[in-house]
């Protein structure tokens, strides 16, 4: 009976610090499905504080859930921006087991973190394990969103991305055809 009150109280702290951390940039936190924005716009210590001390109070839960996984990306996601590429991985690795055991490995959550593990191999040219990743993401996207939906288009010009820097232009050149039929709003 205390761990669903202990696990909302945990819910409300990480939102509160949450709001913390975007207050000052006078924002409300992403949709759902978006990219965290507070992590790519923070480079300082007091935005790292917050997103470790999240990362602390949801682990401390010790039951694998989305806020867990939202953490472990979020500070991978810190230190990848920051070019931490070291610090970074292993968060990006925890996470995609939890987002997998809470949400389900088809959930779009899965696949931001998915195509933030591929941008870290990339930023270490090895595009080969950047790949699958990013084939990963694309396809979650497409399952959650359709296959000529606009929320695709990220995953889609990661993938032609890649594929031009190991010479597969050709394939590339199919990428940006279809990328070039999906409406933008």
């Amino acid at each position: 009976m205390m761990k669903p009150i202990l696990h909302n109280v945990m819910a409300g702290i990480f939102l509160v610090l949450f709001l913390a951390a975007c207050e000052d940039r006078g924002a409300s936190p992403p949709a759902p499905q978006a990219e965290s924005n507070l992590v790519k716009e923070s480079g300082d210590v007091e935005k790292e504080f917050i997103l470790l001390e999240a990362l602390r109070q949801a682990e401390a839960l010790e039951q694998p859930d989305s806020a867990f996984a939202a953490a472990l990306h979020d500070v991978g996601e810190l230190y990848r921006v920051r070019g931490d590429l070291a610090a970074a991985e292993p968060y990006f690795w925890r996470a995609l087991p939890v987002w997998a055991a809470s949400v389900g490995a088809m959930d779009p959550h899965m696949a931001i973190t998915l195509s933030s593990l591929a941008l870290l191999f990339e930023a270490r040219k090895e595009y080969a394990k950047a790949v699958p990743l990013v084939e990963q993401a694309l396809k979650v996207r497409e399952m959650a969103f359709g296959v000529e939906h606009p929320r695709i288009v990220p995953s889609l010009e990661q993938y032609a991305g890649l594929l031009r820097l190991l010479n597969r232009h050709e394939e590339a050149e199919r990428i940006e055809a279809r990328l070039a039929l999906i409406p933008v709003p």
